[in-house]
């Protein structure tokens, strides 16, 4: 690590968590890493997993956040989901030829699908985010007939025609995947990504002690959410979800986030065939949305993820989360950074300035 680079990450994270304006915090806590080929350039956490006065003044404080201070992925968890999805199609011989055997409608591999309201969707349009799905489950409350009334959602448009960022859409992901492979959700991913990337505490519904997670936001029924999902819609289904629902570590995101700048290996062993990282991190044709190019699962080019290697041909690929959580990283390149932190604790708000302080950190940790 350069101490000049260990400096400056240590004072963005300050200065984020207190602002020399005298503003309110971004977060109560952070956490974040640098690495260039595998070696670690930059770490830093700050603040405490809760900090903050509830309605009656009463102050709540928890213990100080560490890179073992577990955060909510948020829709991070996308990114996980995606590269479990190409690893069970690779094991079942349907990767082959790349983006065409995900162009196939989804209804297709799974008969039972034509029930629904998009038999004709295919797994492309899920993981590209262009299937005409809404983008968020409005109707979003807990309940014994959540699922069923999830399941009812109709198109927003005819599949293909747009680009549009759906969480819908990833919920449906992890039910086909469920589908295709026989097995629960979050028990796939364990024995399909986790479990092979050693990664312990990174997964769904985390049961270790609430002093090791950061807390989020304080919600209207739920009160303070802490170590269950922040997003309404994962938590209305029971906390695994193909949108949201994931926890982890900064040193664990970035472990993955190093399997894919690897092209797919950990420590030697094959994880995701190169196909399935060159899907991830090449731009896939179709509609796209303004500032950013859609690959499958993940976002290439966006302004923040440039910020990354803003000279490279590599263009930089990653993904963002609600909660406050992100990771970019050049592919086939060197350079990985991961953010971890709570911005929605104990209230949602402040995005321009969450914005600007992500892409001052990729501009940071492009340019030790």
């Amino acid at each position: 690590m350069t101490t000049t680079g260990q400096e400056e990450l240590s004072a963005l994270l300050s200065e984020a968590l207190h602002p020399s304006d005298g503003g309110a915090p971004l977060f109560s806590a952070a956490a974040a890493l640098v690495s260039d080929d595998g070696e670690l350039l930059a770490r830093e956490a700050v603040g405490r997993t809760i900090d903050y006065l509830d309605d009656g003044g009463t102050a709540h404080q928890g213990p100080s956040a560490s890179l073992g201070t577990l955060f909510d992925l948020a829709s991070v968890t996308k990114a996980f989901v995606t590269a479990t999805a190409l690893a069970v199609l690779s094991d079942k011989g349907l990767l082959g030829s790349g983006l065409s055997s995900l162009a196939r409608p989804v209804a297709l591999l799974l008969p039972e699908f034509h029930r629904t309201p998009f038999a004709q969707v295919t797994v492309l349009e899920l993981l590209t985010h262009r299937s005409g799905l809404p983008s968020e489950w409005e109707d979003n409350r807990p309940g014994p007939d959540a699922w069923e009334r999830f399941r009812s959602l109709p198109l927003q448009v005819p599949p293909g025609r747009g680009h549009a960022y759906s969480c819908v859409g990833f919920t449906w992901l992890g039910l086909w995947l469920e589908e295709l492979s026989g097995l629960p959700l979050d028990v796939l991913m364990e024995q399909r990504l986790l479990g092979p990337l050693g990664l312990k505490l990174t997964g769904y519904r985390p049961s270790i002690p609430l002093e090791t997670i950061a807390a989020t936001e304080v919600q209207p029924g739920r009160g303070l959410v802490h170590g269950e999902v922040h997003d309404e819609s994962a938590w209305a289904l029971g906390g695994v979800s193909g949108n949201a629902g994931l926890f982890s570590t900064a040193s664990e995101l970035l472990t993955f986030v190093e399997m894919l700048r690897r092209n797919g290996t950990h420590c030697g062993v094959r994880i995701l065939p190169p196909e399935a990282v060159r899907l991830m991190t090449t731009p896939a044709p179709g509609p796209r949305s303004a500032g950013y190019d859609q690959a499958v699962g993940l976002r290439v080019g966006e302004p923040w993820l440039r910020a990354l290697a803003p000279e490279s041909r590599r263009i930089p690929a990653g993904h963002g989360g609600y909660t406050g959580t992100a990771f970019g990283f050049v592919p086939s390149g060197s350079r990985s950074a991961v953010l971890l932190s709570n911005r929605v604790h104990p209230r949602r708000g402040n995005d321009e300035r969450f914005a600007a302080f992500r892409l001052r950190l990729m501009e940071l940790a492009g340019a030790l």
